[in-house]
């Protein structure tokens, strides 16, 4: 039996097993989860293109596969619920950045007042 598949599926949930613990770091505010990662995740699920392809078949013929397959749907489900997580705190990080540029402005108008009645 070609085990291509096989080895291609192990280092697909090896590589996602990092890229998701470095999205939980980044939740956790113990690490970057930056565009480069992201690029990085893009690439490494693209190489499973093939595999997902045939995932009906490769179950059937090769059996033994199953469970590297089934680990790799779970990391896939997990890794996008981080990156909702990510985008989210995303979000929030951008609205509490505009709110401090809106309060900064306020000030720099207050200064800017105050000094023309000195």
């Amino acid at each position: 039996m070609d085990d291509a598949p096989r080895e291609t599926v192990k280092r697909a949930n090896e590589r996602l097993a990092i890229f998701l613990e470095g999205a939980r770091r980044g939740l956790r505010g113990e690490g970057d989860f930056d565009v480069q990662d992201v690029r990085r995740l893009r690439k490494a699920i693209g190489e499973m293109a093939l595999v997902v392809a045939q995932w009906a078949e490769l179950r059937r013929l090769q059996p033994e596969i199953a469970g590297e397959l089934d680990h790799y749907r779970r990391q896939l489900s997990e890794l996008q619920i981080a990156l909702v997580r990510i985008k989210v705190m995303l979000h929030a990080r951008r609205a509490s950045m505009e709110a401090g540029q809106v309060h900064n402005a306020a000030v720099s108008r207050w200064v800017s007042a105050f000094q023309q009645t000195r």
